[in-house]
């Protein structure tokens, strides 16, 4: 599959070599030297490469579980290098757009990836992926839907309901790319590109069914720690560090040693909510210090991510979506992990049943232990709705967060 990029530049789809590694198992005969790879076009250097640039990273090592890592690792790595980031590895540099003005007479995909570039760096890297995922993927149906000679300025509500329909979404998503549509014409309307209404406004939304999400018992949950104590120390510690923080991957990915005052219980993380980008303290419960202060003591020097490649301190931080990853691999997939009775424990849950278990029990506890704290989920997770009076009392938050960090929360201790 072929994917536009910067300047005319484009890609072959990433893929890791060996094929079929995810089938591997230890019995397996499997070669110790593996490779990330795509073809990269560049329209200035077909004289040179008339069949794409090969651009390969290789790594090699007997550790089986090592390597499915590595590459989902680097796969991920290769590809935010050239989608986002926008590098060149003919010319060992990151390219910056051609500079194109905005205005009604530009094709509409065009206008579109304009449009994302402007607005890509107030967004988050996730976000960012998903409104680009869409923006391409509207692309390749263009010329099935009879639009491809559309112009942005002659764009309106009945050719985004068209295109939304022909991609052929589920209700969440297609509410999700509306809204990233959205987005997107604001953007343009600035720039006299559309008519003095956003056109995707009048695209109403699909009624969603909310489904119940999946927990954990705090039974099942001691189990599956006790498994990955063993089986993958390291996943089994940013579990401890995650579940104790009501708190996201994306955000956790991003702290560095020098956003940790253990002596304070507290870590500062930055919140992407909306069109603000906010530093928040947040609290350390005494639970999981052990676990702060180790991965602390394997920092180098103030400036290392604490979870880099291998969910140990490093250079550069890794995508939230290694995580997930793990989470499949060691918990999901796993027939190794036994209840309190000794059965296989087949977990179906995501990752984040740690945050979802975490909270509840607060709340629990909110009810029977913790009367006389103010709402202690919600202040962990950040879910706060007393926002213009806490911008004013600048140590009300200091004041009233005392009282966290005395909280015992030992549940999962009792493995």
């Amino acid at each position: 599959m072929k994917k536009n990029l910067l300047n005319g530049c484009s890609r072959t789809s990433v893929f890791i070599s060996p094929a079929g590694y995810k089938k591997f198992t230890k019995k397996s005969k499997f070669p110790r030297q593996w490779r990330v790879k795509c073809i990269f076009h560049d329209p200035t250097q077909t004289d040179k490469y008339p069949n794409g640039f090969q651009f390969v990273k290789k790594f090699s090592s007997d550790d089986l579980a090592y390597l499915k890592e590595e590459a989902e690792l680097q796969k991920d790595i290769m590809e935010d290098m050239l989608d986002n980031r926008n590098y060149n590895p003919i010319t060992h540099q990151y390219m910056t757009k051609k500079v194109v003005k905005l205005h009604p007479k530009l094709p509409i995909i065009e206008a579109l990836k304009i449009a994302h570039q402007n607005k890509s760096k107030k967004w988050s890297t996730g976000y960012s992926n998903d409104v680009l995922r869409l923006v391409n993927d509207i692309d390749k149906i263009l010329i099935e839907v009879g639009f491809m000679k559309l112009l942005i300025g002659d764009v309106e509500t009945w050719h985004i309901k068209t295109i939304l329909d022909y991609l052929n979404l589920t209700d969440s998503v297609f509410n999700h790319s509306r809204s990233h549509l959205q987005s997107l014409f604001k953007e343009l309307k600035q720039y006299g590109c559309t008519g003095k209404e956003n056109p995707v406004n009048d695209v109403e939304k699909r009624v969603e069914e909310i489904k119940i999400r999946e927990v954990l018992t705090i039974e099942d949950m001691i189990c599956v720690h006790k498994y990955l104590q063993t089986k993958c120390y390291t996943f089994f510690r940013y579990g401890k560090i995650f579940f104790y923080a009501a708190g996201r991957s994306t955000e956790f990915m991003h702290i560095q040693k020098k956003h940790v005052d253990l002596d304070n219980q507290e870590y500062q993380v930055l919140i992407k909510k909306g069109k603000q980008y906010t530093w928040e303290k947040k609290i350390i419960l005494r639970a999981a210090i052990p676990y702060w202060r180790e991965i602390l003591s394997e920092c180098q020097d103030d400036d290392d991510y604490l979870f880099s490649a291998g969910l140990v301190p490093g250079e550069k931080p890794i995508s939230a979506k290694q995580i997930s990853r793990r989470w499949k691999r060691h918990v999901k997939d796993s027939d190794d992990i036994m209840d309190s009775e000794g059965n296989i424990l087949k977990v179906t849950a995501d990752f984040y049943t740690h945050k979802h278990l975490f909270l509840d029990i607060l709340d629990e506890m909110h009810d029977d232990r913790l009367k006389d704290l103010e709402a202690p989920a919600q202040r962990m997770a950040n879910h706060t709705t007393d926002t213009t009076t806490g911008k004013y009392a600048v140590g009300r938050k200091n004041r009233k967060n005392k009282d966290l960090k005395e909280i015992i929360v030992d549940t999962l201790e009792r493995s």
